[in-house]
């Protein structure tokens, strides 16, 4: 089971940027092995991270100013 223990240099896009979703890098740990990892986007908008060769989708459970991310099965429906 994924955790994630920090998150780090969460940017909010506003103005002059490609994105339209906030990014940021997670400090990511499977009880083992901890690592940081940058949330990517695929051309459906749906975020992503990659740890150990496995994409695993990354849900915003909390809001806009104070995330609470989750880790979830890629193509997982996240609603």
């Amino acid at each position: 089971m994924l955790s994630v223990i920090a998150l780090i240099n969460y940017t909010i896009p506003m103005f002059g940027n490609e994105r339209f979703q906030p990014y940021g890098k997670l400090l990511i740990s499977d009880g083992t092995t901890d690592k940081l990892c940058d949330i990517k986007e695929d051309n459906n908008g749906i975020q992503y991270i990659n740890f150990k060769h496995k994409r695993y989708g990354v849900v915003n459970r909390g809001r806009l100013w104070s995330p609470r991310f989750e880790i979830i099965k890629y193509g997982e429906e996240f609603c």
